[in-house]
């Protein structure tokens, strides 16, 4: 099983993509993507979205670096 952890760093909050993937000589057995938004202020994590489609946390952070803290909009409100 593989994970991985990307973190996306905003002014007031950063916004965590865990990944975690678990793979055999077919293909995915297991996909989970995990977006958490943390309060940089208080520490406060808050799980925004969890998904299971895989590439859905890739995309996601994709998304920020073409078009930047616009695309967190709606995991931070």
């Amino acid at each position: 099983m593989e994970t991985t952890t990307t973190t996306i760093r905003g002014l007031a909050v950063d916004v965590l993509v865990i990944e975690t993937t678990h793979h055999d000589a077919r293909g995915i057995l297991f996909y989970l993507a995990i977006v958490i938004v943390r309060s940089r202020k208080t520490g406060v994590e808050r799980v925004a979205r969890r998904s299971r489609i895989p590439g859905a946390g890739k995309a996601l952070v994709r998304d920020v670096q073409r078009m930047g803290v616009r695309a967190l909009d709606g995991l931070a409100a």
